[in-house]
């Protein structure tokens, strides 16, 4: 029996891996326009948070402009929060960064809504991040 057990979590393991690792928004998912992302800007700084499906780090970010802050918390490292920018660019929001290791981020990235204030991040067509509004 606990050989049987053990199987069926590997098989769940499995299966939930290849589900993270879908790049295609949902059938259901509907893209997000940059005139809403601009009102979420206007609204609240585009509060969000969320994880970076390649790492699993976790952040909160929120800000217009060149005052975009990023909160993130990693495995196995310290948190940090650095400044960066953002802006809006036809339907997708552009971000640059500079991480404390130095590592660089600059991308533009769809987003599509797939359930109730659930969204992902698509960048270069792939899936990169799950993330929610902080709204009241």
């Amino acid at each position: 029996m606990k050989n049987r057990f053990s199987r069926l979590v590997l098989v769940a393991a499995s299966t939930m891996s290849l589900l993270a690792c879908e790049t295609a928004p949902q059938a259901s998912a509907v893209q997000v326009t940059g005139a809403e992302i601009e009102a979420w800007f206007a609204a609240d700084q585009m509060a969000v948070a969320g994880t970076n499906v390649n790492n699993d780090c976790h952040w909160i970010a929120k800000g217009v402009g060149k005052a975009r802050s990023q909160t993130v918390y990693c495995p196995n490292s310290e948190p940090f929060t650095i400044t960066g920018e953002a802006r809006v660019d036809g339907n997708r929001v552009c971000s640059k960064f500079i991480y404390p290791n130095g590592s660089r981020y600059e991308g533009c990235t769809e987003i599509f809504k797939v359930g109730e204030n659930k969204y992902e991040g698509h960048l270069n067509g792939a899936k990169r991040t799950i993330f929610y509004r902080l709204v009241r």
